[in-house]
């Protein structure tokens, strides 16, 4: 019986990081019942990762950002920013495919050098300066 209460002291120590372990796995269990499987068959996890592996890539830099003890507001005006680079070079500009993409990665990458010098060198709250990018790079792609 020592398993058992050692089972629930962990449980009921660590309550609010294993909540949303226990409430994942009741949702997963309960649509598999209600799909009859479908939603675990092979064909639509392939499906799930192919149609929302770019959510997945956001995420992935979002996670970096927000276990280092900060927030990113600016993420999605950054990538309206980066795509309208691009649209604009290639379409705009009649330029081939990949420099567009290059001028997308360019984008972005000076974006982050730039919130980075006023977060790490002028010692401004992260909040603080994505909250001011979020809305400027959203103007900028506006024009």
């Amino acid at each position: 019986m020592a398993g058992t209460s050692d089972i629930k002291e962990l449980l009921t120590r660590n309550m609010r990081s294993s909540g949303i372990y226990i409430a994942f796995v009741f949702i997963i269990l309960l649509f598999t019942f209600l799909t009859k499987g479908a939603l675990v068959s092979p064909g639509n996890l392939t499906n799930l990762v192919l149609q929302y592996s770019y959510i997945l890539i956001l995420a992935i830099g979002m996670v970096l950002i927000i276990v280092a003890g900060h927030i990113d507001l600016s993420v999605g005006s950054v990538v309206a920013l980066t795509g309208a680079v691009a649209a604009v070079v290639v379409i705009g500009n009649g330029l081939p495919w990949w420099v567009g993409v290059l001028a997308a990665l360019g984008t972005g990458v000076l974006v982050g050098l730039w919130q980075g010098f006023w977060v790490a060198y002028v010692g401004i709250p992260a909040f603080i300066v994505t909250l001011a990018g979020m809305l400027i790079f959203r103007g900028l792609t506006m024009q």
